[in-house]
């Protein structure tokens, strides 16, 4: 006689993985609300970060939907905390995401528009470590990178300033995290990125200069005329009167150098001369970051210069110098 208790337990796995979903949904919503409150807001953290820690891959799309729900008027707490836990998952569970990418990056894309530039700066980090975790193993760099630039340069089209500033930053993010970024999708961003460079109506030079710079050192620039142009748009740059754009180009000229060594030798004199027009700029942090970088392409060998003994060393320690680190043109938003 056939029993039907195969029937009837499926059934019961059934419910039980509905209250599995609706249980761990219902903890992920108390602890974000705990983010709102400074007094509970550590407490928050940890028991969201332990429950990521805890996930199993069939909860891992319920506590998605969680925090890619949040809007504006979820305090500025909840709004950032849930941009970094996209980050710590991937951290987590690298493998199980993978399927999720394109939503967590639209989600990213929608909090650049955010009034408040700390949101603004999680997405950076988060896009960060969503390269570095996912853009490893054979054949699947190239697609996951282009799930996260491809909405990211879409959205430097976007008429809207804190976007096209964002946008920017999360692609050089990208790339500098990437492993073997392809160097071909690259060569077409590099194209259209000194075109925006020249566009008057475009809105963030200084970003897209740090994002020049990213697709530079990457190996973007695959021929001595892409090279040679995308060096004049920076140089170029220098001479902007907005004093951020003109500290941007003196900054991606000195990573440049510091990082490429005498395989940029060819662009010394060049640099060396669009530099010193800014040695005695009226804004002192472009001042402050064009001594710096003509510091390190002086430091390089030019097509008829000796190699300095100690350029290495010098070069080294300009590079860590903090009017080098990545330019906070999202913070100067807020």
């Amino acid at each position: 006689m056939r029993t039907q208790v195969p029937l009837k337990a499926k059934g019961t796995t059934r419910v039980n993985n509905q209250q599995v979903v609706f249980d761990l949904k219902q903890r992920v919503v108390l602890a974000l609300n705990k983010l709102a409150d400074r007094d509970t807001y550590q407490i928050g953290v940890e028991e969201l970060e332990k429950t990521i820690k805890c996930l199993t891959p069939d909860g891992v799309a319920p506590f998605l939907s969680c925090i890619l729900d949040t809007d504006s008027e979820q305090k500025c707490t909840v709004r950032k905390e849930c941009i970094r836990l996209m980050g710590v998952l991937a951290n987590f569970h690298e493998g199980l995401i993978g399927l999720y990418l394109g939503k967590i990056v639209a989600s990213i894309v929608k909090r650049l528009k955010d009034t408040d530039s700390v949101v603004r700066d999680a997405c950076v980090e988060a896009v960060g470590v969503l390269a570095s975790k996912l853009s490893v193993g054979e054949g699947v760099n190239d697609g996951v990178f282009i799930v996260l630039v491809k909405p990211l340069f879409e959205a430097l089209g976007e008429q809207n300033k804190q976007v096209q500033f964002g946008s920017a930053l999360c692609l050089a993010r990208v790339i500098d995290n990437t492993h073997d970024p392809p160097v071909s999708i690259l060569q077409r961003m590099l194209t259209r990125t000194i075109k925006l460079l020249k566009n008057p109506h475009f809105m963030a030079k200084p970003a897209v200069i740090e994002l020049n710079s990213s697709i530079i050192q990457a190996g973007g620039a695959l021929t001595q005329n892409a090279l040679s142009t995308a060096m004049t748009s920076m140089q170029e740059a220098l001479k902007n009167s907005d004093w951020m754009t003109r500290k941007a180009a003196s900054a991606s000229l000195g990573h440049i150098a510091g990082g490429g060594g005498s395989f940029f030798g060819s662009f010394r004199s060049s640099c060396i001369r669009s530099l010193e027009s800014c040695r005695f700029d009226k804004v002192k942090p472009v001042r402050d970051t064009a001594l710096q970088a003509l510091h390190l392409w002086r430091s390089l060998p030019g097509p008829d210069t000796p190699e300095p003994s100690e350029a290495g060393s010098s070069i080294k320690g300009l590079v860590a110098h903090p009017i080098f680190q990545s330019v906070k043109v999202v913070a100067a938003l807020a």
